[in-house]
């Protein structure tokens, strides 16, 4: 196996007694991290021209050339360069500089090591990159909302590519062809099978986006459902942005493949009626967990697809914060709400959180029930019926 590359971080500050102890302290992880210093703007400036940095971190006071110089003159030459401004005079009209700047993050003097340690190595997870595959992108989308994530989402779908900007986990902007802003986001999460690559760095755009994400997918997906409805009754095809029963994402399905589907569908939708059962059904599905729909049972639940989707990441996030937490992965999510009662349960036979293994099954199922339903009941059933799923999508 291949080590990864440490990351470069060059420190910026004019206390030559402070730039020794972080470079002292940081000797520890020496193979994650290679520390470079600066004591001002001016020679951070020299050592971007010449070496490939992965996150700056500068204090603002400097002689010479002083920080807000510094992040001026990267915006202009090296914006996917992230920014972690170190200040003891931060004031309102400063940090909103400093955010229109595309800064990823703010540390106020005086601070422990350790919290500047923690901060460098978030703001390094936070600006990755990379090409993501069979992933739904309203998952990921989800997750980037979650983790406050500053990043430029690139999006390949229908023959174009379109980019989404998100600043700590907001969207401010997107551009697809001619179209920008809501319109270009509304079109691209509305495409159920896209390429996506995630590109770091600082993002630096007019805010043209006002709606929050999840009203960004829900009306995404009822345009998506609007336009397929329409297909159907002109007879179409299934346009390229839809996953066919079988496809895979990112790929082409294959006339076994899509026998195979259609045959776990079916035994999977004959299995999910045992639910039916239980007093208050209005409705489930599988997914799997980047939020593709495997089989749905609609009852009395309006918008059974859009609940589903955006359940499977309430799954997702409340995982990620019981691993945080030293509790282990979470297996179940019960939502209650005025007028339902929304169960997520995640059956995963292997280790990765997000994919399945040969021979293991990696489901989730989601249960909508009336409010005034018998949740000890549906609790018990959601454990046995997940167990017979396993069967009709175990790869």
């Amino acid at each position: 196996m291949t080590a990864t590359a440490p990351k470069t971080v060059l420190v910026v500050d004019d206390e030559q007694l402070f730039l020794r102890t972080v470079a002292d302290g940081f000797a520890t992880h020496a193979q994650r991290l290679n520390v470079l210093t600066a004591c001002n703007g001016k020679l951070a400036v020299e050592i971007l021209e010449r070496c490939d940095v992965d996150l700056v971190v500068t204090d603002l006071k400097m002689p010479e050339m002083d920080g807000f110089e510094l992040i001026a003159h990267m915006s202009r030459n090296c914006p996917h360069v992230p920014v972690i401004v170190m200040t003891a005079f931060g004031t309102g009209e400063v940090e909103t500089w400093l955010e229109r700047e595309g800064v990823a993050q703010f540390l106020d003097k005086p601070f422990d090591l350790p919290d500047l340690a923690k901060t460098v190595f978030d703001a390094l997870d936070a600006s990755a990159s990379g090409h993501l595959e069979g992933i739904y992108l309203p998952t990921l989308l989800q997750m980037i909302e979650a983790d406050r994530k500053t990043c430029t989402v690139r999006v390949g779908c229908r023959g174009e590519v379109g980019l989404l900007f998100f600043n700590k986990g907001e969207p401010i902007d997107a551009e697809l062809g001619s179209l920008q802003g809501e319109p270009a986001a509304l079109a691209m999460v509305g495409c159920s099978q896209a390429e996506i690559e995630i590109q770091g760095g600082r993002v630096q755009r007019p805010r043209r986006i006002e709606r929050s994400l999840s009203e960004l997918l829900l009306e995404g997906i009822r345009r998506q459902d609007e336009s397929e409805r329409a297909r159907k009754r002109r007879g179409d095809e299934p346009s390229a942005g839809t996953i066919a029963p079988g496809s895979e994402p990112g790929g082409v399905s294959t006339e076994s493949n899509e026998s195979k589907m259609e045959v776990n569908a079916m035994s999977a939708s004959e299995t999910l009626k045992e639910l039916t059962g239980i007093d208050g059904f209005a409705g489930a599905a599988v997914y799997t967990p980047t939020g593709e729909p495997l089989a749905t049972l609609a009852g009395d639940a309006q918008h059974l697809k859009e609940i589903g989707v955006l359940a499977n990441n309430v799954l997702l996030n409340a995982q990620k914060a019981s691993v945080e937490m030293g509790t282990g992965r979470g297996q179940q999510v019960h939502v209650e709400s005025e007028r339902a009662h929304i169960f997520v349960r995640c059956l995963n036979e292997g280790t990765d959180p997000l994919k399945s293994q040969p021979g293991k099954a990696h489901i989730h199922l989601v249960l909508v029930l009336k409010n005034d339903s018998s949740i000890g009941l549906a609790k018990l059933r959601v454990n046995s019926v997940i167990e017979k799923l396993a069967e009709d999508f175990r790869v």
